[in-house]
């Protein structure tokens, strides 16, 4: 992975100094790389926690499709959740078509 310097956005260049892996810039700014495994347990379970809360995950005819869920009020059955996706349905220059799909009922609108 390729990163920049925030100060001057020369690319950071990777180096070992005292056993230690850094990121060196030539302006002098330096990005420690070593992460302690509390950081990183806790990163990956801040991850879970996010997917949890907004995908879901819906089989429909052996195709799975991971959509985030909106609050978005169905017409059919009033439930409040909803997943949505975007599709571009008419000609470039026109903005795309909002799909929804209810959580409960799995009822599907779209939006333009």
């Amino acid at each position: 992975m390729v990163e920049f310097c925030p100060d001057c956005s020369n690319l950071l260049r990777r180096q070992f100094i005292n056993g230690s892996r850094i990121l060196v810039c030539r302006c002098g700014f330096q990005k420690d790389l070593s992460l302690n495994v509390e950081d990183i347990k806790k990163d990956a379970r801040l991850k879970e926690e996010a997917l949890d809360k907004n995908l879901i995950i819906v089989s429909q005819e052996d195709k799975i499709s991971v959509n985030p869920q909106v609050k978005k009020y169905c017409p059919k059955c009033t439930s409040k959740e909803a997943e949505a996706w975007q599709e571009q349905t008419r000609s470039a220059d026109e903005p795309s078509t909002s799909f929804f799909r209810c959580v409960e009922c799995k009822h599907t609108w779209r939006e333009y």
